[in-house]
């Protein structure tokens, strides 16, 4: 109940004249809206007066002005620019006791916002506030089908044994009833429209959640509206002879109103606000009651606390705990709630560069080539021809031709007026922050590498600060979901995702009220993982970071190494691979001398690296020393020159520990 009412007036009376008010205030703005759209789409209002005025003094009377498409390459850049893809939403848990639940919550709730398309309705809300009106919204919602199911009206599980056992025996039969059975839910996040959309008419802040309330016009099939707001069809009549907007005035940027003709239309008005401004016995700041207006209906068919939040134990809410009606503009103008578009502020430049393009378009059409002849010199059938511009041949004359027939100078264009152009359109790149320059290239001429890099900061800053906005935007929306989900929700713990919390952290998660879930976190997007980057430019980022984290220890670089390879074209399937084991690292030792090489334990370590000598190198040492002290090639080898000679070999036992003490004392004896 509103707490301004009077006794001689309805309960509702308040809340229809601030919404009377929120509409007309709209309403004034609505024409330039269309007018925005119009310019993009390229075409143009029969009622707008616009080009009239623009080229003033540089037409005839019967001329039609050039039409100028700047709205549809920059509206189309800037979008672009601000948002191109949709980032996935990483949650930070505020206790250590829900760190286990970031894998179940963060799974369940970005796959919510790809099946739900929010990317989608966030680029149509974009062209709403970069083109059309400089505001835009999405409405947060929940929908849920459900069927009547026949349950026991006592849970079997809370009676005694022996009853139970007679229950299931089918000795006591238990009562059953009828309860609701939610079948199917979905979350649809839907674009309202600039010119539904209901901001209080006072409001001059640029964060919209601070509003006492946000709400928006729409418009229902009967079935529709019966399935959403529970209709009787005892009010259908009422309901369908209410203001028809969709068969009269249009609330649509969109002029052609055609395809509102549909009678079966229940227009209403849904209204969120916070009851504390106008229940003062609410004892919550996060409190929202809904308000749902159909035309034709005196009384609201809704008027209850917001099903998108419950109330907990200690008076606390759980749930959407902000406006589900999510609010976008890029810009704030000093008290004004409804700020102006760039399409809007980059009018003016753009009218300008029409009349210019007018008067180049005028002047070609009125330079047509123009002769003269001498008639005391060219013939009556030369003549004829002539005039009637049939001759474009040689003219034979007995003198000077040049005397006889020549053509009148024509007026060049100005270049001045592409000198104006050029500021005009330099202009319109200020305003809009999109230009050649801002696309990855330069206007024009040189440019030294300060030069390029004092632009490229000067475009960071002002467009990473709106990207900031939309950012937020996004992630406003993403808390609205995660409220509903806690709810609402199924949270299955797929089988990869249980592994890898373990045992305790699935116990964890099945002991917690699910309810309490979503406000445990705080919701953010990686910076600018909005923007979608090109293959080159991904690959460039993943490698710096490979090069700067990789060998911390801290990081597997399998998953960046696949992506490398992915966007360079190859299939990491075929080409990436679980790293090898690799073997102990190379004792660095030095031999002083030889009886090293009879420590048992010393030669285990080089053997255990690789580095100790196998059977075949100390077979091969062993024919090696026998040449050296035979003067004979070891055997096996063929001395050049023929076949080895024959000769008896000294016996010699142990032959490879008698080297040892030989090469010492040489060594003693200061020999070679």
């Amino acid at each position: 109940m509103d707490d301004t009412q009077t006794d001689d007036t309805s309960p509702w009376d308040a809340w229809r004249s601030r919404l009377a008010a929120s509409r007309d205030r709209r309403e004034d703005l609505v024409a330039t809206w269309q007018e925005n759209v119009i310019a993009r789409r390229g075409s143009r209002s029969e009622t707008s007066t616009r080009w009239g005025n623009a080229t003033a003094g540089s037409l005839d009377s019967t001329s039609a002005a050039v039409s100028v498409n700047k709205d549809w390459p920059l509206t189309k850049g800037k979008i672009a620019q601000l948002f191109s893809q949709t980032p996935e939403v990483r949650l930070t848990p505020k206790q250590d006791a829900f760190r286990a639940a970031v894998p179940v919550f963060g799974r369940v709730l970005n796959d919510t916002i790809h099946q739900e398309s929010v990317g989608t309705a966030i680029e149509e809300v974009l062209a709403d506030v970069v083109n059309a009106s400089g505001i835009g919204a999405i409405i947060v919602g929940c929908e849920k089908r459900t069927e009547m199911r026949e349950v026991p009206e006592v849970d079997i599980a809370t009676l005694p044994p022996d009853i139970q056992m007679q229950v299931m025996a089918g000795e006591i039969r238990i009562p059953m009833t009828q309860v609701e059975h939610v079948v199917d839910v979905r979350y649809p996040c839907d674009r309202i429209s600039p010119a539904d959309l209901l901001v209080p008419a006072d409001f001059t802040r640029s964060n919209y959640s601070q509003s006492l309330w946000l709400g928006h016009d729409g418009r229902k099939t009967w079935t529709q509206a019966q399935s959403a707001f529970g209709l009787d069809d005892s009010v259908k009549d009422e309901a369908l002879s209410g203001d028809k907007r969709s068969g009269g005035t249009s609330n649509s940027l969109n002029t052609d109103t055609t395809k509102f003709r549909d009678t079966d239309v229940v227009n209403f008005t849904e209204v969120f606000y916070w009851r504390h401004y106008y229940h003062p016995e609410e004892t919550s700041f996060k409190a929202i009651q809904r308000v749902v207006f159909v035309d034709g209906i005196d009384e609201p068919v809704i008027n209850e606390e917001y099903t998108g939040q419950h109330r907990i134990e200690g008076g606390g809410m759980v749930g959407v705990l902000t406006l589900p009606i999510r609010v976008l503009t890029l810009t704030y103008i000093s008290d004004d709630g409804l700020p102006p578009s760039d399409s809007t502020v980059g009018r003016f430049q753009v009218d300008e560069l029409e009349a210019s393009r007018d008067a180049m378009v005028q002047q070609r059409k009125h330079s047509i080539p123009l002769r003269w002849f001498d008639t005391n010199r060219v013939g009556p059938g030369t003549r004829s021809l002539l005039e009637k511009g049939t001759f474009q041949g040689f003219i034979g004359t007995n003198g000077p031709g040049d005397r006889a027939v020549g053509e009148v100078a024509r007026a060049s264009f100005p270049q001045e007026k592409f000198e104006f152009d050029r500021v005009v359109n330099s202009d319109l790149t200020e305003i809009w922050q999109v230009g050649t320059n801002q696309a990855g290239g330069f206007a024009s001429g040189e440019r030294s590498a300060s030069e390029a890099r004092i632009i490229q900061q000067n475009f960071s800053t002002r467009v990473g600060q709106e990207r900031d906005k939309v950012t937020r935007f996004f992630v406003g929306i993403t808390e609205c979901l995660a409220g509903l989900l806690s709810l609402y929700g199924n949270f299955e713990l797929p089988e990869e995702i249980g592994a890898s919390i373990g045992d305790e952290g699935q116990q964890r998660i099945q002991t917690w009220d699910r309810t309490q879930i979503a406000g445990e976190f705080t919701y953010a997007v990686r910076v600018d993982s909005t923007v979608l980057l090109d293959a080159n430019q991904r690959i460039e980022q993943l490698t710096r970071a490979l090069n700067l984290t990789a060998q911390s220890g801290y990081v597997n670089p399998k998953e960046v190494i696949a992506e490398i390879w992915e966007l360079s074209g190859v299939d990491p399937a075929k080409v990436v691979i679980d790293p090898q084991p690799k073997g102990p690292e190379p004792i660095k030792v030095s031999v002083s001398k030889a009886e090293d090489l009879n420590n048992v334990m010393f030669l285990a370590m080089l053997m255990r690296t690789g580095q100790g000598p196998t059977p075949d190198d100390l077979s091969a040492a062993t024919k090696l020393w026998q040449s050296a002290m035979t003067g004979m090639p070891p055997q096996g080898s063929e001395p050049q020159g023929g076949p080895p000679t024959e000769i008896e070999t000294p016996e010699i036992s142990n032959a490879g520990w008698e080297a040892a003490p030989r090469i010492d004392r040489r060594q003693a004896d200061g020999g070679a």
